[in-house]
């Protein structure tokens, strides 16, 4: 378990071809990560007074099933319906086979070493210690990656403007022919800009709660738009003092940035 959760979790930030399903998992790994804390203390006290043991398995069962809905949730909010009732019908499945072990559990006293008990100390522990101190350099490992894939393109871009006089006024395709190379970033989007180009790309973020776009611009006036309709209500001048993102940061190349979105 504790293999599967840390797999789904990187697995987007990998190099390789786009899968949308692995980005999915791997948020749902993430919040997985941070509800599977709440087993800790359970699990310490269920070592301690094996007596309880019922109480304390009746405590993780309550605490696994609130995990499930809100994984559930985000399932739903992120893949839609089909994912979100599919997780819904496992745990279903999961507590029809766990519920009446743990009636058992009730009508006898057992004083002896419990292994589920030191499962809901080591596979949370192991996830969270993994997640919170590596998943960052992982994230930051995927942004360059991706950013370097960009050469060919830039390279191709400043050719047509140098043939054409000019930039192209779109990248809008079927086949996008440039792609990022890793396993969580679906593709790079372009924009005219002034007389330049914005070049970006959305990365999966290990911020709960958080998008990540990361951009090129050339004569660093980045500009990320959080609403499509703020572009066409404000005026320019108003989108320069903000456009929704509640942090950005020079990226590790030149001319690149990243945005965070909540």
């Amino acid at each position: 378990m504790t293999v599967l959760i840390v797999a789904f979790m990187f697995r987007p930030f990998l190099p390789g071809a786009y899968d949308g399903l692995a980005v999915t998992l791997s948020r749902l790994a993430q919040i997985l990560g941070w509800i599977g804390l709440l087993l800790l203390p359970i699990g310490a006290l269920w070592l301690i007074f094996k007596s309880r043991g019922y109480y304390f398995a009746l405590a993780a069962v309550v605490v696994c099933s609130i995990a499930a809905a809100f994984v559930s949730l985000g399932a739903f909010f992120e893949s839609g319906f089909s994912l979100a009732l599919g997780l819904l019908a496992l745990t279903a499945y999961g507590l029809s086979r766990v519920v009446p072990q743990l009636k058992r559990l009730k009508d006898r006293e057992i004083r002896t070493f419990n292994p589920v008990a030191l499962y809901l100390l080591v596979v949370p522990s192991v996830v969270a210690l993994v997640q919170f101190s590596l998943l960052g350099s992982a994230v930051e490992l995927s942004r360059r990656h991706a950013m370097s894939q960009t050469a060919a393109l830039i390279n191709d871009i400043e050719e047509y403007h140098e043939a054409m006089g000019r930039y192209p006024t779109s990248l809008l395709a079927v086949w996008p022919d440039y792609k990022p190379g890793v396993v969580g970033v679906e593709r790079y989007h372009y924009q005219p800009s002034a007389d330049a180009y914005n070049l970006y790309f959305e990365q999966l973020s290990d911020r709960f709660g958080t998008r990540e776009f990361v951009m090129y611009n050339k004569r660093d006036e980045h500009l990320m738009i959080s609403h499509a309709a703020d572009i066409l209500w404000r005026r320019l001048g108003q989108l320069r003092g903000g456009g929704g993102y509640y942090a950005v940061h020079d990226a590790s190349s030149p001319h690149w940035k990243y945005f965070w979105f909540d």
